[in-house]
C-alpha cells in the first residue's frame, strides 16, 4: 500500500473531529461539526498564501472562549521506519520561522487579566502517520502534536540523536511525550491552548485580511452556549 500523501492527511482531518458530528456546509471548502450545542467549522490553509503567512495547514478559531491555534502538518516517513527527519526538510525553517513570529506577535498583547491557558501560543506541529487507509471512516488522521516551543525543544534532545550518524529524528519509539488527537481537540474544544485576550482578536484579524484579499485562510470556528467543563465531562461518559 503506498504511503497518503501529506496533503490527503490534511483534507482527512478537515473532515473528521474527535467526539464531534460533522456535515456539509453551503461552502465548499468548510465543514461543520456539532457538539452539545456548539459548532466547529474546520477547512485547509494547505497550499495557500494564508499559509505562506503564518506556516499553519490548518487554523482554529474557539469564538466561545477566544482562543486561535494553528497547526503545520508533517508525515512520518514510512520508507524511513516511520520517522521523520527535520534536518533533511528544506521548508521546516521557513515554515516555524513564521509560526515563531506568529507567536511573538501574540504575546505581545497577552495580558495578566487575559484567560488562562496551559499553553497560550497559538502554534503546534502534527507528525501523521503515513498510512492512506484508515479502518475507522470517522477518525482524525493518528498522529503526535506538540506545541512549536516542544518541537524546537525536541530537536535538541540527545535523545532523538538516534538516527544514522546521530540524525535528529521523531517516531513514536523516541519521543517522550506528545499530545494525541482526542488529548489535543479536547485542549481546543475547552481553550486551554491558544492565544487570549486582545492577542487573539488581532491575530484573527490578520487571517480575516487575508480572506479579504482573497487569500483563503481555513479557520476552526466555534460558537455556541457552553455548559461548564464538568457537565460536557459527565454528558460524555454517559455516551461512552
Amino acid at each position: 500500500m503506498a504511503p497518503a500523501h501529506e496533503d490527503h492527511l490534511i483534507n482527512r482531518d478537515t473532515e473528521n473531529l474527535v467526539g464531534w458530528l460533522g456535515g456539509q456546509t453551503g461552502d465548499v471548502a468548510w465543514r461543520e461539526f456539532r457538539q452539545h450545542g456548539q459548532r466547529l467549522f474546520i477547512g485547509n490553509a494547505n497550499r495557500t498564501t494564508a499559509e505562506g503567512i503564518s506556516g499553519a495547514d490548518i487554523i482554529y478559531y474557539n469564538d466561545t472562549r477566544k482562543s486561535l491555534v494553528l497547526v503545520q502538518y508533517k508525515k512520518l516517513d514510512s520508507q524511513r521506519s516511520g520517522y521523520y527527519y527535520p534536518d533533511s526538510d528544506s521548508n521546516l525553517d521557513k515554515e516555524l520561522a513564521r509560526l515563531h513570529e506568529v507567536d511573538v506577535y501574540a504575546a505581545k498583547f497577552r495580558s495578566p487579566h487575559d484567560d488562562h491557558r496551559l499553553c497560550s501560543d497559538p502554534s503546534w506541529i502534527k507528525l501523521c502517520q503515513p498510512e492512506s487507509v484508515i479502518p475507522q471512516a470517522d477518525v482524525m488522521v493518528p498522529g503526535m502534536y506538540f506545541s512549536r516551543q516542544h518541537f524546537e525543544q525536541l530537536r535538541n534532545d540527545p535523545r532523538l540523536r538516534d538516527g544514522r550518524g546521530g540524525a535528529v529524528r521523531f517516531g513514536y519509539a523516541n519521543v517522550p511525550s506528545y499530545l494525541d488527537n482526542t488529548m489535543f481537540t479536547r485542549l481546543v474544544e475547552t481553550a486551554m491552548i491558544g492565544t487570549t485576550g486582545v492577542s487573539t482578536d488581532l491575530v484573527r484579524f490578520q487571517i480575516t485580511r487575508s480572506l479579504e484579499l482573497g487569500r483563503m485562510a481555513i479557520i476552526g470556528l466555534l460558537t455556541g452556549e457552553e455548559d461548564p467543563q464538568s457537565v460536557r465531562n459527565t454528558r460524555r461518559r454517559q455516551h461512552s
